[in-house]
């Protein structure tokens, strides 16, 4: 997850570094999402195909050297192809290592695995950012070799210690629902990822959307049709994977709202460095660490429902408590509460991933993860990008309301009581949304409570 978001703070810096303009390293981040997105589709298939092991190595591998190719990168050309092939081998990676838990893990021992999971994903997710902003301000050559001494013995420890594959099937691809997959995914991710640039009246917008929207009904038309899906739609037919997952969509937005605005808040209105607010976030991090393994130790005690209505809850009080952030603000307290905010993220987030999975057949597990992954990925480019565009309407909206109560544009402070009305409007919005998961929680109230059974 550290490859995934670990630009996004970096990309100015990369402007100066390569002399180019933002629209050329905006796809850096772009087209890595793009690949990331179009390849988790196969991930089901490939694990069928070639094995778990097999495709977890390749893949791994795969991210080490493409990091390798980054730092070497001597345009930002070339930075750009190495970072595609990146996306594709963390598209397959991040799937891939969730199907894994279920496929050698004993039950009994899967929550806590998936806590694990979830944790570093959340982390990464929340800390990589930052990570990368100063380690620019260092040598950006260390923003790609940083996590691989950790890849390189991971790949070693998984060589040496996982089981070796059993039999493979000889399943054929389909080609047909990879080509509808592919075209969706790039469609959408393009779409939301420049409809900042483009805007809604823009024609390459519709055009992408309508494109996208099309090869997805297609997919999923011929995915219920065909004998050998790219992906089991079926599972959908679970109800505890698909409350599971709209859960896990919802609170994902809550969880990208901070991600994303917090840090420009703290940037802009308070004028903090990288380093600041990665280390403003580190407390944050530890307390989502130990909700996160707590999650993990209390599921079957607990079962799923309670801890996600129990973080929900926290999470949709500390984001609306974030509508009330102003310029003064303390960092202690921004600190303090970031840290309850991540506690109801590690309470809630693991719970609602290990019970869709938990739901589904040990043989559909990597169909299942792949298609978790990558509705994941989709929604993410989607939230990121919603939530920007509602934040440059809600500019346009309050300082309409603000000259109409006779503030004056060019005073200093007009600006700044206009950029904090507009953030407190994106996390109003936030809770708002992620209070719908609170309800949802009822419906999976009893799955992992070994009382009531699975």
């Amino acid at each position: 997850m550290y490859h995934t978001v670990s630009l996004n703070m970096s990309l100015p810096g990369f402007i100066h570094l390569f002399n180019t303009q933002l629209g050329t390293v905006q796809w850096i981040v772009t087209g890595f999402t793009l690949a990331a997105g179009v390849i988790a589709p196969v991930t089901g298939y490939a694990i069928d195909r070639f094995g778990g092991k097999r495709l977890f190595l390749f893949a791994l591998a795969g991210v080490n050297l493409c990091a390798v190719l980054c730092a070497l990168s001597w345009n930002i050309y070339a930075l750009i192809v190495f970072r595609v092939l990146q996306g594709i081998f963390c598209g397959l990676l991040q799937p891939l290592s969730l199907a894994m838990i279920y496929q050698l893990l004993p039950e009994q021992r899967r929550p806590f695995a998936v806590s694990v999971w979830s944790f570093s994903t959340v982390l990464g997710t929340a800390l990589a950012p930052s990570m990368s902003g100063w380690l620019q301000e260092y040598d950006w050559h260390w923003i790609f070799l940083v996590t691989l001494p950790i890849g390189v013995v991971v790949c070693l420890l998984g060589a040496r210690l996982l089981p070796a594959d059993r039999c493979q099937k000889r399943i054929k691809l389909d080609g047909a629902g990879l080509t509808l997959a592919a075209v969706a995914s790039l469609a959408l991710l393009l779409v939301f990822g420049n409809l900042q640039a483009w805007g809604w009246g823009s024609a390459k917008a519709w055009i992408c959307l309508t494109v996208g929207l099309g090869c997805g009904i297609g997919f999923i038309v011929h995915e219920l049709r065909t004998d050998a899906p790219l992906l089991q739609l079926r599972l959908f037919r679970s109800i505890p994977f698909t409350v599971s997952l709209i859960i896990s969509l919802i609170l994902q937005t809550s969880l990208y709202a901070g991600i994303t605005f917090i840090p420009l808040y703290l940037a802009d209105m308070q004028g903090l460095s990288a380093l600041q607010i990665a280390l403003l976030f580190l407390p944050a991090a530890f307390c989502l660490t130990c909700a996160t393994l707590i999650s993990g130790h209390f599921y079957t005690k607990f079962g799923a429902g309670w801890l996600i209505l129990c973080g929900g809850l926290i999470l949709v009080g500390t984001t609306y408590h974030f509508s009330s952030l102003q310029p003064d603000t303390s960092l202690l307290s921004i600190m303090l509460w970031l840290s309850l905010r991540n506690t109801g993220t590690g309470l809630a987030m693991t719970p609602a991933t290990n019970v869709g999975m938990s739901a589904i057949p040990e043989a559909l597990s990597g169909h299942a993860s792949a298609l978790i992954n990558w509705l994941r990925t989709i929604f993410s480019a989607m939230t990121i990008s919603l939530l920007t565009s509602v934040f440059t309407v809600r500019l346009d909206g309050n300082r309409q309301q603000l000259l109409a109560l006779g503030h004056d544009q060019s005073d200093a402070a007009f600006q700044t009581v206009l950029y904090t009305m507009s953030f407190h409007d994106i996390f109003i919005i936030a809770s708002v949304i992620t209070a719908v998961a609170l309800p949802l929680s009822f419906l999976v109230m009893h799955r992992g409570d070994p009382k009531r059974g699975n």
